[in-house]
């Protein structure tokens, strides 16, 4: 299984912030993670941003994972494995807490 396959399994923010550090920390520290979900079609999804210590830790990460970067920052998206409620029809989104470091 891939790594980005592997972040796929997580159903919250809280589980995933925490695996993004165990894969994150094989290159480096994450120095800021933030992460906006959303609700697209029915999917919760997660917004990832993050920044590492080193400009060589983030390209050696989005090599590993095959993302890329958006305004200094590198972006992907996730699809979080939660069966959708019915009440969760509509688009919506909202921030997660951050992580300064």
């Amino acid at each position: 299984m891939s790594a980005l396959a592997a972040l796929k399994q997580h159903s919250d923010v809280s589980s995933l912030k925490s695996a993004l550090h165990q894969l994150c920390s094989e290159f480096g520290r994450i120095t800021r993670l933030d992460i906006l979900t959303a609700m697209h079609e029915g999917t919760k999804q997660a917004i990832c941003f993050l920044r590492m210590e080193r400009p060589e830790q983030e390209q050696q990460l989005m090599k590993s994972l095959g993302v890329g970067r958006f305004g200094g920052e590198v972006v992907f998206v996730l699809n979080l494995n939660v069966t959708p409620r019915s009440d969760d029809a509509s688009p919506s989104s909202e921030w997660a807490d951050s992580d300064t470091y």
